[in-house]
Parts: C-alpha cells; structure tokens; sequence
C-alpha cells in the first residue's frame, strides 16, 4: 500500500491513554518509522513524528494502531487530546487493502467493513496472551486502587470477588497473596468450583444478599448491574466498592450515592498504573503478527 505521501511510516500510532505513548516509543526504539496522531505528548519520544490530521496518519502508513478500546460509542475512537477528535468512519473510510488496523474491543461494525475492503484486523482483546496480560495489569491495578480508597491494611480484610473469569481468577490470587479472606460470588455452577479447587469460598446471586454485609471490599467484574439498590442498602457503611467491569460497570452508580457508599469505576486500569508494561506487550504482540501481515500480501 503506497499513500500520497514521499514519506511512508511503518505505524500509526493514534489515540488511547499513556499505553500508546510507550507502544510508540517501544517501535521507535527499534528504529521503525513512527507516526503519531491524538496520543498523548508526556514522554513521547522526539523521533516519533507527529501527523497533522487522522487522514495524514492514516495515508502515510502500513499499519495503524488503536486503543486498547477502540471506541465507547461505536462513532469516535477513544483518545485523551479532545483538540484531535477521530471518527471511526473517517478512519475506515481512508484505509485501503493490505493495510493492518490494531486495537482492543473492535466493533463488529468495524470488523465487517475491514473484511470487506480487505483490512488485516487485529482486535488484541481476543488474543488468549495478550488478554491474560491484560489481566494481570487490571488486577494489580484494581488492588492498587483498594488500598488508596480505604486508610487501613488489606492484609486480613473480607473481600468479595463478583464474577470469576479470567480477571477476577488473576484478581484473587493476588488478593491471597497479600492474606485477605478472599469468596467468590459467580453465577456458574463450573465457576463457583473453580473458585473452591483454587482454596476460595463461593457463593451464588441467590445468596449475596444475605452474605454480603460481612465484606470490606467488594470488587466487581460483571459488565451488567449486579449491585441494583436492594443489595447496596445491604453493603457495609464501611466497605469499599472497587468496579472493574467494562462500562457502565455493575454498580448503580445513583443509588450508592445516595446510599453514601465508597465506591469506584475503574476503566482501563493498565493504562493508569502500568501503561509502560501494557504498551511495550501490545508492541512486541503487533511486531509478532506484523510479519504475518507481510507473508500474506506477499502471496
């Protein structure tokens, strides 16, 4: 694929949270031909060059690299710079055949109009590895969050885990391992038994009502709303809400409010406390499939 440009770029880098400044710094380090557009500028490498529109970046190379949630609304891609707004349909409109587009959370929308013109389509939120890591950053971060919400020690506290695939699986190891009484609360039969073979207790939705009063920290990891009113009344005034879904989370937000309960939506938790690991994982995986892209056009 050739632009209008003399000058081509290996990537475009566009939009997201501090993971993209590292990816792009990550690429450039290795002495590939960055673009930029919508990023943010703290520590962003001098040598990555900076486009002047979402047109430019896109036209100018052969692979372009999203966030990690790609867009909220299905219309905008998620970006920090509000004076660099992007259109999902601007993008998609400008990329040609033998392109690659990266991201995380792509829109089926997005994934039809890249199959049709022949885009390489890469959606790092269903890659096995790159997912686990991702959980691995969201758990640390979720902890993180806990303990500057509450001025008291985890060590020792009761923590409830809502849901238990594979964030909340990473979430309570890592809560075991700083010695909090850790149960799980999932809505599988299969799931609550993972939790007990893994040394936690479990619970049922039928029975969190009754349980639920016993726990300092509650972290959810259910995208729907679990804690509707009726159980909020029921949370400790003392206990601390850690919602680590994807949004609007699982909280009603209005009710705890009025409820006058601690508690958080924590989107993107990676990007906020280790967006230098994040972005340097989703580089080295764009590397990897990035020759796969090269073999195919070759053919």
């Amino acid at each position: 694929m050739r632009g209008n440009h003399s000058v081509m770029y290996d990537f475009a880098v566009i939009g997201g949270d501090r993971r993209q400044v590292y990816l792009a710094n990550y690429l450039r380090n290795r002495r590939y031909r960055v673009l930029v557009y919508g990023t943010e500028e703290q520590d962003l490498d001098r040598e990555c060059k900076r486009a002047k529109s979402l047109l430019d970046a896109v036209t100018s190379a052969d692979c372009v690299i999203g966030p990690v949630v790609f867009s909220k609304d299905g219309k905008q891609i998620v970006s920090k710079q509000k004076k660099c707004p992007m259109k999902v349909g601007e993008l998609l409109g400008a990329m040609k055949r033998g392109q690659s587009l990266f991201g995380g959370c792509i829109p089926r929308e997005v994934q039809k109009i890249c199959d049709d013109k022949e885009i390489f389509l890469y959606d790092f939120m269903s890659m096995d590895d790159v997912a686990i890591y991702n959980a691995i950053a969201t758990a640390e971060g979720a902890v993180v969050k806990a303990m500057e919400l509450k001025p008291v020690n985890l060590h020792g506290s009761r923590c409830l885990i809502l849901g238990y695939g594979r964030c909340a699986r990473v979430l309570a190891a890592k809560l075991k391992g700083l010695n909090t009484r850790v149960s799980i609360c999932a809505r599988r039969e299969a799931a609550r038994s993972q939790g007990e073979a893994d040394g936690f207790d479990s619970m049922d939705f039928q029975t969190l009502a009754r349980q639920i009063p016993q726990f300092d920290y509650i972290f959810n990891t259910v995208p729907a709303v679990i804690l509707k009113e009726d159980l909020l009344k029921r949370v400790s005034k003392e206990a601390c809400i850690v919602d680590i879904a994807s949004m609007p989370g699982g909280v009603d937000w209005e009710a705890a409010r009025e409820l006058e309960i601690c508690a958080y939506l924590c989107p993107s938790l990676p990007g906020i406390y280790a967006p230098k690991s994040s972005g340097i994982r989703l580089a080295e995986k764009v590397l990897e499939l990035k020759g796969r892209d090269q073999n195919e056009v070759g053919k």
